[in-house]
């Protein structure tokens, strides 16, 4: 038995004390060729009260919080979510371009990125406990010109996001020549940190539109 396999049971094993009140909800592990975005995941809090995201510390399949890299301060209330891009500062910037601006976006920087043959998601907290983890397991799905990310259950279980469930909408469009779309512009379906849809940016600003909290 390999050892990513391995150490992705072992993922598996530890969910089950994973915390009820903060869950790892959506995953993004990048593509062939151009990612359009950083890997990202998304965290959802459930709990009373707040959560800060600070407190958390982010490592791969590795499970290993030796290696794990603390989360950017973000303040969720109950039912808010907060993605995270594997990367630098830059990266928020680039993702924005694709998905829209706005929303709770921070950084897991100098993480270990999502690997597309399978991978996992673990979070920790400051004294090396397991908080939750997930396995993102293969490629995203592609369907003519538009690939989908991860989301996850309660019970961790993954399955592709379904445009217009979830509050999933598709991105703006972006360059890829290695998936084979005619054109070489692929977007994505997903729903990260309840951001509003590319398309409804103009109305943002006019004051028409309020994002609506999804429910998982």
């Amino acid at each position: 038995m390999s050892k990513a396999i391995v150490s992705l049971l072992g993922v598996a094993g530890l969910c089950a004390v994973a915390s009820a009140d903060l869950q790892i909800t959506e995953a993004f592990v990048g593509l062939d060729g151009e990612d359009g975005t950083a890997d990202w995941f998304e965290v959802t809090w459930t709990g009373v009260g707040t959560f800060d995201t600070g407190t958390l510390w982010y490592d791969d399949d590795s499970a290993d919080f030796g290696s794990a890299v603390q989360l950017s301060s973000i303040i969720l209330n109950s039912g808010d979510s907060a993605v995270f891009l594997i990367g630098g500062a830059g990266e928020i910037a680039t993702f924005a371009s694709v998905w829209g601006a706005g929303g709770n976006i921070g950084l897991a920087t100098g993480g270990a990125g999502l690997g597309q043959s399978g991978d996992a998601v673990t979070l920790f907290d400051g004294g090396g406990t397991l908080v939750d983890a997930v396995n993102t397991v293969g490629d995203h799905t592609l369907s003519g010109s538009m690939v989908f990310t991860f989301q996850y259950d309660d019970a961790g279980v993954q399955s592709d996001s379904v445009l217009g469930v979830n509050g999933a909408y598709e991105s703006n469009q972006f360059f890829n020549d290695n998936l084979g779309v005619a054109g070489d512009m692929i977007s994505i379906v997903g729903s990260p940190a309840n951001l509003p849809t590319p398309g409804a940016l103009a109305l943002l600003g006019l004051g028409g539109l309020t994002a609506t909290r999804r429910r998982r």
